[in-house]
């Protein structure tokens, strides 16, 4: 099965890693060529356009941004659909509003072709060692027609329903992750001020119920070293919050924690921080709290 990929950010290009690591056959296409050069240098294959991407791969990866860029990644002129043939199947992974999907989704099908969406749970570090997790929204045998190469890129391939269903868990999923993060910096910078010892802190948070991911991960490695490697960005941590927010206003759900965590994660935009990860918010809690979140000299 011959394997494609639109849109090579950090993510996309990870996943291209991937494969070419595996010693499998890949063709690539990004809208500035920057990143297919780098992928052509490790042994990818670059399209010229989208329609000849689709022409020359049996599934086509798309790893973009935001609804508009999907759209025309997958609708537009010369793009995936219009050189989609009959072993086609566009596996869409970017995080956008479940509606949009849902209506390209729709296109594609019209058009008697297939799509799925599968968003990530991971980042890129995980992709290039086959770790991620998908949240798959897809017809059963459509799911089954992508399952291979998913496996080789992932530990967990969870179906969450029909189409949409995949990106709906995705948009649940990084409000969730988001607002506890913050939550987690904010108990850091209470219990440090009040003079505990960080590794204390630490230590009781992740005995208790309070335990979550963030607090094992990048709160000790990244947070309390002053270390923010590039990575999933406060800018799009901010714009997957607007989805989630927008999803809400639609079913007509309350989202007051997250309403909350998007104000600071607004002020972090502010100041210039929307590129850096998105931990970084814990440097507007320092500013507002007075205390520095990092580990004290020994």
């Amino acid at each position: 099965m011959k394997i494609g990929i639109a849109g090579l950010g950090q993510m996309g290009s990870a996943i291209a890693r991937r494969f070419i690591q595996l010693g499998l056959p890949i063709t690539v296409f990004n809208r500035s060529s920057g990143p297919s050069k780098k992928l052509a240098s490790e042994g990818a294959l670059v399209a010229d356009n989208l329609k000849s991407l689709a022409q020359s791969v049996d599934l086509v990866f798309t790893v973009v941004s935001d609804g508009v860029d999907v759209e025309e990644v997958i609708l537009g002129n010369n793009g995936l659909l219009e050189g989609a043939h009959e072993n086609s199947l566009f596996i869409e992974c970017s995080t956008i509003d479940p509606d949009i999907s849902a209506r390209i989704a729709k296109t594609v099908r019209t058009a008697g072709y297939r799509m799925i969406d599968a968003p990530i749970g991971g980042r890129p570090t995980q992709a290039e060692q086959g770790q991620l997790i998908f949240m798959v929204g897809a017809l059963p045998e459509d799911l089954e027609y992508a399952r291979e190469a998913l496996t080789l890129l992932s530990t967990k391939i969870v179906h969450c329903g029909g189409p949409s269903m995949g990106i709906t868990m995705k948009v649940v999923n990084n409000a969730m992750s988001q607002s506890l993060q913050l939550m987690d910096i904010e108990a850091m910078a209470l219990g440090m001020k009040a003079g505990l010892d960080p590794r204390v802190i630490l230590d009781v948070l992740t005995s208790t119920a309070a335990d979550n991911a963030p607090l094992r991960g990048r709160i000790p490695q990244n947070v309390l070293n002053n270390h923010y490697p590039s990575g999933f960005s406060a800018k799009l941590a901010h714009k997957d919050q607007g989805l989630a927010h927008s999803m809400a206003s639609r079913l007509g759900v309350p989202l007051f924690t997250l309403g909350q965590a998007r104000q600071i994660y607004s002020i972090a935009l502010t100041q210039g921080l929307g590129e850096g990860p998105s931990e970084i918010v814990a440097k507007v809690i320092e500013q507002m709290s007075g205390v520095k979140l990092i580990y004290p000299e020994k």
